[in-house]
């Protein structure tokens, strides 16, 4: 389905990060975001996970998911979400090696895309408690499923802890655009 260029929607953003300032990698990351005239409109408490699909040991991430407001086509923003990656030490994207922000699109209002750089929504975002248990803050449903209890189901199986509410992030603190 193609974007409606000029007509805001609502995207949900998964944020991890598991090198360095963890809190402060995820809240540049949001402030980028929001310096680059995004709104983030809601940010979810911050979670603690072990890594997941991993052939080497890594530091634990912290996980959250924000809704965030944008005309953006989803190509476009995935440019800028991978900008924003990349200026906050991201160095290579698809592996499965510690980094220090991870921000991936897992879901946007109204729409769905399948090509090889994107696929929306995010073919693992029903797998993974990292993505569904912070989700489950934001949002009730997707696309007709029940994300808290899909949530539910997937914390039971896969470790998962909050160590933070959602006021973790205040919002425009970054004032240089990408």
């Amino acid at each position: 389905m193609k974007s409606d260029i000029g007509r805001k929607r609502r995207v949900l953003v998964g944020l991890g990060s598991n090198l360095g300032d963890r809190v402060e990698n995820l809240r540049r990351a949001l402030s980028l975001i929001e310096a680059n005239g995004l709104q983030v409109v809601r940010v979810s408490g911050l979670y603690e996970t072990e890594p997941v699909e991993t052939d080497e040991p890594q530091p634990p991430y912290l996980n959250a998911v924000a809704e965030i407001s944008t005309n953006l086509p989803l190509t476009k923003l995935l440019d800028l979400l991978e900008e924003i990656e990349r200026r906050l030490g991201r160095t290579s994207k698809g592996s499965k090696k510690p980094r220090t922000i991870d921000l991936d699109i897992l879901w946007a209002e109204g729409e769905q895309i399948q090509t090889e750089r994107l696929k929306v929504p995010h073919p693992r975002l029903w797998e993974r408690a990292f993505v569904l248990v912070p989700l489950s803050e934001i949002v009730d449903e997707l696309d007709g499923k029940s994300v808290s209890k899909a949530a539910q189901n997937l914390a039971t199986q896969q470790q998962i802890r909050k160590i933070a509410e959602d006021q973790w992030f205040s919002g425009k603190k970054e004032n240089e655009m990408l």
